[in-house]
């Protein structure tokens, strides 16, 4: 395995079995898509789909009806970690390119001109995996490398650097037409400014925030204490949908009085929390809406003021809470390492519409490493919360696990999305297929 130079190319990156993975996504697959009516939920009226088998054949079988119409592909495929877990993550390395390779040049004619793919991926292959993604999408294709601050906990000490954090690659299929895109954006603002009420040389006073006047990017709540001793709230705060339900009030060496913060309301100020240090800032307005691109990093420490929110005020949370996401449905945590729902919706809730200049929230979801089936819980938790009409497809090979209530992988991703269906009270369904011999 090597990189060389080419009179094409700067630089060619070359494995044992790349000519051979390539030949395979010439071939049209002898297998077929088979309903299995047993299993599913609502099967005859759900767009959803969750297929049992290989995703090379998968991604082939779907491209009769899907090719280009894929928006948004999340994937965490195995990691080359030399440890086996609920799958097999111990591949030679020139085997993990070659199926990596194979799956993305095939899942690259199902996205639509606007899509957008992220992949997560740890230090072991990131570096070969920008080289395979800028080989099939195009460098000029690169979003960026988000950075996933996947825990808070730390155990024994590692030798020379201890790692807290993950990758998601994020590509376009077409990043530019006459200009560049616009296709992931965090939030829309409609104030240009924002600044801090606080000066730490004034005298301590009292601030009284009538109701709905201050926006919040902390989660919806009941809030009595702050976690800043600059700040202390002297009555409860309701927040609902980003904003305070009921007047509150606030002591802290405030650079306004009373009079100033009603004068500010009456022109149209309002006020912004970032965290739950309660450290208000004013937000002027403005005729301008300002788009706020998503951050490379991915804090998730909800102690830092630059933690990690979406538009809907959901916190990304750690892969620890992702273990708790499958032990809240099924009852115990079958994976190792699972994705945490919220990151997902993160992601999910970042595709925007540059030509409508609006966010989507109608569109398909394709994840063909599905393992727990984390993907469709964040599509269906998305949809209840903005009416949404995301659809998801799911791929996921059927490996025999030891466990007492599923004999493979896709009955744990089967079951979760039944009993996602059934917390959330949703109206969604699925169909399952299998991949069989013609």
């Amino acid at each position: 395995m090597k990189v060389e130079s080419s009179k094409t190319k700067a630089f060619e990156f070359i494995w044992k079995g790349k000519k051979e993975a390539f030949l395979e996504t010439l071939e049209h697959s002898k297998k077929v898509l088979t309903l299995c009516k047993e299993k599913g939920i609502s099967a005859n009226e759900s767009e959803n789909i969750y297929i049992e088998g290989n995703n090379v054949d998968a991604l082939k079988l779907l491209k009769d009806n899907y090719a280009g119409k894929i928006r948004v592909i999340y994937i965490d495929p195995p990691y080359n970690t030399k440890k086996n877990f609920v799958y097999n993550d111990n591949y030679n390395r020139s085997d993990w390119c070659s199926m990596i390779y194979k799956s993305l040049i095939l899942s690259k004619d199902l996205m639509s001109d606007d899509g957008v793919i992220f992949i997560s991926i740890d230090d072991n292959e990131v570096y070969n995996l920008k080289l395979i993604c800028d080989e099939i999408f195009g460098e000029e294709n690169f979003i960026t490398k988000f950075i996933y601050e996947k825990t808070q906990h730390f155990g024994r000490q590692k030798f020379n650097a201890y790692s807290n954090a993950e990758y998601i690659l994020c590509y376009a299929k077409y990043l530019y037409d006459t200009k560049l895109k616009e296709l992931l954006v965090e939030r829309i603002k409609t104030k240009l400014e924002d600044a801090p009420l606080y000066n730490a040389s004034n005298n301590l006073t009292t601030l009284n925030f009538p109701a709905k006047t201050v926006t919040f990017r902390i989660p919806d709540g009941a809030y009595n204490v702050t976690e800043s001793n600059d700040y202390k709230l002297l009555n409860q705060v309701i927040v609902k949908n980003g904003v305070n339900l009921n007047d509150f009030s606030l002591r802290f060496k405030s650079r306004w009085s009373q009079v100033k913060v009603i004068q500010e309301l009456q022109k149209g100020t309002r006020f912004l929390v970032k965290t739950k240090k309660f450290a208000i800032r004013a937000e002027y307005t403005d005729s301008k809406i300002t788009k706020i691109a998503p951050k490379q990093i991915i804090f998730t420490n909800k102690k830092n003021e630059y933690c990690t929110y979406s538009r809907f005020n959901g916190q990304v949370t750690t892969s620890e809470t992702g273990k708790k996401d499958i032990e809240d449905l099924l009852g115990e945590c079958i994976f190792s390492y699972p994705k945490p729902v919220s990151l997902i919706k993160y992601l999910l809730s970042l595709i925007f519409d540059y030509k409508k200049d609006k966010f989507l929230n109608d569109f398909i979801v394709l994840d063909f490493f599905s393992g727990s089936g984390t993907t469709a819980q964040a599509v269906l938790e998305l949809n209840e919360q903005d009416n949404g009409n995301r659809k998801f497809i799911l791929v996921q090979k059927p490996e025999i696990i030891n466990k007492i209530n599923y004999k493979t992988i896709c009955d744990i991703g089967e079951e979760r999305i039944k009993r996602c269906i059934k917390q959330i009270n949703s109206n969604s369904g699925f169909k399952v297929f299998k991949i069989t011999d013609n």
